[in-house]
């Protein structure tokens, strides 16, 4: 079997699943519950010196994921300097401090005190797309204008300062809201001293309406939050992909992963863990377990004896096609049918616009039709079809 074991910032993980800021790391002692699922590490939910309650209703169910409205930890930073740290570092994964001071000298502040009470790292949030006017509503006269997010300045303090305040590896996590400028930000955080990059957290602001009321789903002003689940991984990956493609540090990829093959699609874009949220907030921490254990049966599959020999083969494709000249590749090539892998599910039949994928007790492909468009193998549950542009 594949050993999950890999090395991200010098530390040893037991397998690249890590469960990032969410539920999951409200508390000592439910980090150390979660901890049995198996996961190496898990992160706190974002420590503050001024912790502030949620608006509510906080998160809601929507198409591919969920949104919410939700703060950092509800508990004191001193609960997690005392009992909080303490407990969760009882469970079996390495814990990670999320972390963010309103100045990078609180930031610092609270890095030395989470690295003193046993963190194993910090993670450095960049930006809450939702945050700002909810605190306004919550407490009028307070001042937060949305910052630039070209402005890679305060995060440089920040991680400077923490850099030169703490021994463990500091990470900073990328927002989802940075989708259009990701090189941008990564370039910053390599210039700054960070140690590695997560990407990314969640997309918005996104909205969710009640249609029995017309109410938004959440609380607040206007009821906005962040986006997360299978619907950003798309937007996540490639902003993997483009970290990998423009900067040496390790990565964390997260957006959407409910699988052990988007965890094998994080790695292959150039991650070394991979962090899982949603799925496990939904699914509840056995979703943790499958995970991990699909992702052995699947390495083995792929003839991979570790995670580490599938990571940046995307980046190695992507080569390969500027290099054999097929970057835009333009003459169709109609799908090959594997006719004993057909069940007649007819999936490619009910996609295919063009009437070319006729399904009866097989699939056939009428090649005068076929625009070799690729959806029908995108969506094909047996790998009956199948296409070579590149390989």
């Amino acid at each position: 079997m594949a050993s999950l074991k890999t090395k991200f910032c010098g530390i040893e993980f037991e397998n690249p699943i890590i469960v990032p800021a969410g539920v999951h790391g409200r508390s000592g002692e439910v980090i150390k519950e979660v901890s049995q699922s198996g996961v190496a590490g898990i992160c706190t939910k974002t420590i503050v010196a001024q912790p502030a309650r949620d608006v509510l209703p906080c998160f809601a169910s929507v198409s591919g994921g969920m949104v919410n409205s939700v703060f950092g930890s509800d508990r004191t930073a001193e609960y997690w300097f005392t009992e909080g740290l303490k407990r969760a570092k009882e469970g079996d994964s390495l814990v990670l401090a999320n972390l963010a001071g309103f100045f990078p000298e609180q930031a610092a502040e609270l890095a030395v005190k989470s690295e003193q009470a046993g963190a194993d790292m910090i993670i450095l949030p960049t930006h809450c797309p939702h945050m700002g006017e909810i605190l306004m509503a919550m407490f009028p006269g307070m001042e937060m204008p949305e910052p630039k997010l070209t402005d890679v300045e305060p995060m440089k303090r920040s991680v400077q300062l923490i850099k030169e305040s703490v021994k463990v590896p500091v990470v900073v996590k990328l927002s989802g809201t940075f989708s259009h400028i990701t090189r941008q930000w990564a370039l910053g955080v390599k210039e700054a001293g960070a140690d590695g990059i997560s990407c990314s957290d969640a997309v918005g602001p996104a909205l969710s309406i009640d249609v029995r009321t017309g109410e938004p789903m959440l609380g607040g002003p206007r009821g906005v939050g962040g986006l997360t689940g299978p619907a950003i991984m798309p937007i996540t990956l490639r902003m993997v992909l483009e970290i990998a493609m423009t900067v040496d540090l390790p990565i964390i990829g997260v957006g959407g992963i409910s699988s052990a093959e988007d965890v094998v699609r994080y790695i292959m874009a150039g991650a070394t863990l991979a962090g899982v949220c949603t799925a496990g907030h939904i699914g509840g921490i056995d979703r943790y377990s499958r995970i991990i254990e699909d992702l052995h049966k699947l390495l083995d599959e792929l003839g991979a004896d570790s995670p580490d020999e599938l990571r940046g083969l995307t980046l190695k494709r992507i080569a390969d096609r500027k290099e054999k000249g097929k970057q835009a590749v333009t003459d169709p090539i109609p799908p090959e049918v594997e006719e004993d892998l057909c069940i007649a599910c007819g999936k490619c039949e009910q996609v295919c616009a063009y009437g070319s994928a006729q399904v009866s007790d097989i699939v056939s492909i009428n090649h005068d039709t076929c625009i070799g468009c690729g959806l029908c193998v995108s969506v094909c549950p047996t790998r009956t079809l199948s296409q070579e542009y590149y390989l």
